[in-house]
């Protein structure tokens, strides 16, 4: 692995500026605990172990240049004032069937973390050397595999469903850190399977964050990284300030439940999905999100910029969220909004019956300047229509808004400076209907909401 990982965070410390971060100090830890390694044998008994001998007021070590076998899933349960320092690296099995089956056997379902780490005042820290902070999740053979499998001599829509079904339904997240009070920094995730983080608990820092999820090309399913978010966002009061990604789906994704979270200073490369809230309101969920800010990132071949997707016939609340300063390097979409998400592998649009909508408030687009990509979607399209199709979509729009009638307040969009591939400012158009904007909203809208050129709009105060 060819990683020069302190010189690009370097880059984002400076170029772009990290500000302080104000986090809980967790106490010194007493005990000091190195964990074994044999090799050739599946390291996760003794790894255990460790955590659960050293659980309170440690210091846990995985030892530099040494590559252990995380060949089982792990609960790293019920730790309190607990500094885990990963300065070697952890390793999945490569084989498919077997991390399956263990996940299977751990959780009861395939979809379960790998790594599983609960408890309070918490600090999980890599390593700036090429060999140190890493997990690596092998995720090339996950993603080849569901390519191979769709070759098959069968129709259309059912290739679809066997490539789903082998590819999606069946991969277990990388990690989950449900902690009161903690820290992730300098980590190195490789070759993810799937989802890379998911933080659910409170108070937490993240700084000094890479991810590694690039395969294949861009504008091929072939091998194509599905749906390896960075992180999963579904606590409160998190921070995640500087980050490094080449990935296939969300850099930063905002789930239910998520308040007071901040990301900042970051890059997002390859074929990523984006700075995201969503999807919210699955099955008619009340879903509540509120106070998300994301500032300062480059966006390099991106599908989308800013987005928010909620399900049709959703319910609930997302409120004050600000995308700002994002510079966009062939992206297709800066700026995305439905209210009315489906899934397109299934069919036509459902009818909203509940007449129901996960209601946005006070979202702000602010400094986006660049240029978008010459396809408006990605190797992940493979249903038909894709999955990201919106009628009159042609890779010049700036922005789309999909809204549900009156549904949608204060929506502001300043200082958009972006073009078509090749082409000029005055080639940028909007997909946006004024029959669902709520009463006034134009006044504050900054552009000209239709289906056509983009047109800045003065803001009404």
């Amino acid at each position: 692995m060819h990683l020069k990982f302190s010189t690009l965070l370097l880059f984002i410390s400076t170029a772009i500026g990290i500000s302080d971060v104000v986090v809980a100090a967790t106490p010194s830890p007493t005990t000091k605990c190195v964990v074994p390694h044999t090799a050739d044998v599946d390291d996760s008994p003794a790894i255990m172990e460790v955590f659960t001998r050293c659980n309170v007021n440690s210091t846990i070590t995985f030892k530099a240049g040494v590559e252990y076998n995380a060949w089982s899933p792990m609960k790293w349960f019920n730790l309190t004032n607990v500094k885990i320092e990963l300065k070697g690296a952890l390793h999945l099995p490569t084989n498919v069937t077997d991390v399956q089956a263990k996940v299977v056997a751990t959780y009861g379902t395939a979809t379960a973390p790998w790594f599983s780490i609960q408890g309070k005042n918490v600090d999980l820290v890599g390593d700036l050397s090429p060999k140190g902070g890493i997990i690596h999740g092998h995720g090339e053979g996950w993603w080849d595999a569901g390519i191979q499998a769709s070759r098959i001599d069968l129709p259309a829509q059912t290739l679809v469903s066997n490539f789903v079904l082998l590819i999606q339904a069946s991969r277990p997240l990388m990690v989950t850190f449900n902690v009161a009070t903690g820290t992730i920094s300098k980590l190195k995730m490789i070759k993810p399977v799937a989802h890379g983080i998911r933080i659910t608990g409170t108070n937490i820092l993240v700084t000094q964050h890479y991810v590694d999820a690039k395969h294949g090309s861009r504008d091929s399913s072939v091998g194509f990284p599905f749906n390896t978010d960075g992180f999963n966002v579904g606590g409160q009061n998190i921070t995640i300030d500087g980050y490094y990604g080449n990935n296939g789906d969300d850099c930063v994704s905002i789930l239910n439940g998520a308040k007071n979270v901040v990301a900042r200073n970051g890059y997002c490369g390859f074929s990523s999905h984006g700075l995201s809230i969503g999807s919210l309101g699955s099955n008619g969920q009340n879903s509540q999100v509120s106070n998300i800010l994301f500032e300062n990132w480059v966006m390099d071949g991106a599908v989308y910029g800013a987005r928010f997707k909620s399900w049709t016939g959703g319910n609930g609340l997302a409120a004050n969220i600000t995308w700002r300063n994002l510079v966009l390097r062939n992206v297709s979409t800066p700026i995305f909004i439905t209210q009315n998400y489906y899934d397109q592998g299934k069919g036509p649009r459902p009818n909203n019956t509940a007449g129901t909508s996960t209601h946005i408030d006070n979202f702000h687009f602010e400094n986006f300047s660049g240029y978008l990509n010459p396809s408006w979607t990605d190797g992940t399209c493979i249903s038909d229509p894709c999955w990201n199709y919106v009628e009159g979509i042609d890779a010049t729009q700036a922005i789309i808004f999909d809204l549900y009638n009156g549904t949608a307040t204060n929506l502001q969009a300043k200082n958009i400076h972006v073009r078509p591939y090749r082409a000029g400012y005055d080639d940028t158009t909007v997909i946006c209907d004024p029959a669902t904007l709520a009463p006034g909203a134009q006044d504050t809208l900054g552009f000209k909401c239709q289906d056509g050129p983009f047109v800045a709009t003065p803001i009404v105060s």
